[in-house]
């Protein structure tokens, strides 16, 4: 399987809409919506974030097919804080997000030249955890529900 990583366009909220209300897409991640997200509200959403100076906000495509997003946000010329998930839940398990994650850690590194990567994941989330380590984070902190890691450069 091809996966590829490109910036989010504004008609990607017609697909991230449904990820995002879907508690099981969402459980692991530290985004809870009250209510349910209208299109209007992915596409104001959309439009801002890449619009940001300090975000790269990426889709993840599997052989062309949009399944998730990826994220550097909070960059800031040294350091930024990664995010993903894969929305499309018949792509869990098969190694994309190992994929775009080595893709979006390369871009980190060697284009934009930084020095560390951070993320928090919840303990809960065992197979992230474990890709998180296999892509070289370490943990820095934890509480009950978090872990802080982060990765540096080589």
């Amino acid at each position: 399987m091809k996966v590829t990583i490109r910036p989010l366009v504004e008609s990607d909220a017609y697909t991230s809409v449904k990820w995002r209300n879907d508690p099981e897409v969402f459980k692991y991640t530290g985004n809870t919506y009250k209510n349910e997200i209208k299109i209007e509200n992915e596409l104001e959403w959309i439009r801002k974030v890449t619009a940001s100076p300090t975000d790269y906000r990426c889709a993840i495509l599997a052989d062309d097919v949009y399944v998730g997003n990826i994220y550097l946000t909070d960059i800031d010329g040294t350091s930024a804080h990664y995010h993903i998930f894969i929305g499309n839940k018949e792509y869990w398990g098969k190694g994309v997000a190992k994929q775009a994650s080595l893709q979006i850690l390369d871009y980190a590194f060697n284009k934009l030249k930084l020095t560390s990567v951070a993320l928090r994941v919840r303990k809960a989330n065992i197979s992230a955890l474990m890709l998180y380590k296999k892509l070289g984070f370490v943990e820095e902190k934890a509480d009950d529900t978090w872990i802080s890691m982060r990765v540096v450069a080589e």
